[in-house]
């Protein structure tokens, strides 16, 4: 199978998941759950969840049991944009080619439909009845995993900086923090997850994480570059919004022809991290090629 297939594959896995997990927009409150469902199911790519399974075959034939850490992770990607989307935050009015969940559905229901899929993403890592062939031991860790990686040490710390960091001269120690907390943090749950579930040696686990941290930063940096430089068609919103909120990234700090250069550079060393893996991680270098090469 192509790159392309399989990401489809693993992706009508997620969605079935997902689809199974979330109420029925018609169960009351229906406000929330309908905004639930238009946010998720708003056509997102579920990159990391898709690492979270491609990580687990790495070790397990079957990567069945890692679905339900994955659909959390994705609840919690969802519940960040929608939030980020909010008038306080970006103020973006489309996201995936679609209006934003605010724009829709008012700022207060948004609000509380991106705090709803946060708790439900814990809601399914604490239910044993979607665990009951994983230890206790390993569930704790998973939600230790994702609640790290989603908090204060993690994602929201990333995403405080980069508020604060708008329109400020920063330097590359604040841009750094930025991307390996705002976007890398994630990320680097996502691949972690699957060895933690398959109890993965010690050593296996150090070198996914150090692959995870140069996927997230190159990913950043490709976001970065994409919101200069893409397609507004394919990339479903606006582009240009970083230079109009004059957001600090390491294009406006470093340029675009040196962010492609690092992204390169950083695309290399990732795959040379996955070379321990054997041939086992064709599939990871193949993702990592389509993530860091995209064009939205």
């Amino acid at each position: 199978m192509s790159i392309i297939e399989i990401l489809a594959d693993k992706k009508a896995v997620i969605d079935r998941a997902l689809d199974y997990f979330l109420p029925d927009e018609k169960e009351y409150p229906q406000s929330v759950h309908r905004a639930v469902r238009y946010s998720v199911f708003a056509g997102g790519k579920r990159i990391r969840p898709i690492l979270v399974l491609l990580t687990a075959e790495l070790f397990m034939a079957d990567f069945k049991k890692a679905i339900p850490a994955a659909c959390a992770l994705e609840l919690i990607h969802t519940y960040s944009l929608i939030h980020d989307d909010l008038p306080a935050m970006d103020d973006d009015d489309y996201r995936r080619g679609q209006l934003t969940s605010h724009k829709v559905f008012g700022e207060g229901i948004a609000i509380l439909t991106g705090d709803a899929l946060l708790t439900m993403a814990f809601e399914i890592l604490s239910d044993s009845s979607y665990w009951d062939d994983v230890k206790p031991e390993i569930r704790l860790k998973i939600i230790s995993e994702i609640a790290g990686a989603s908090g204060i040490k993690g994602m929201i710390g990333g995403q405080v900086v980069d508020l604060e960091s708008e329109g400020k001269n920063v330097g590359a120690e604040t841009l750094e923090y930025i991307d390996t907390h705002k976007t890398g943090a994630l990320f680097s749950a996502a691949i972690r997850l699957g060895a933690i579930l398959s109890e993965a040696k010690t050593e296996d686990l150090d070198k996914l994480t150090d692959y995870s941290r140069l996927l997230g930063n190159a990913f950043q940096i490709v976001d970065d570059l994409l919101d200069v430089e893409g397609d507004e068609k394919k990339m479903g919103k606006a582009t240009g919004a970083d230079a109009r909120k004059e957001k600090a990234n390491f294009i406006s700090y470093y340029g675009i022809e040196r962010a492609k250069e690092k992204r390169d550079q950083l695309y290399l060393q990732a795959l040379k991290e996955l070379e321990y893996f054997g041939e086992k991680a064709g599939v990871l270098k193949d993702i990592t090629q389509y993530m860091l090469y995209r064009n939205h």
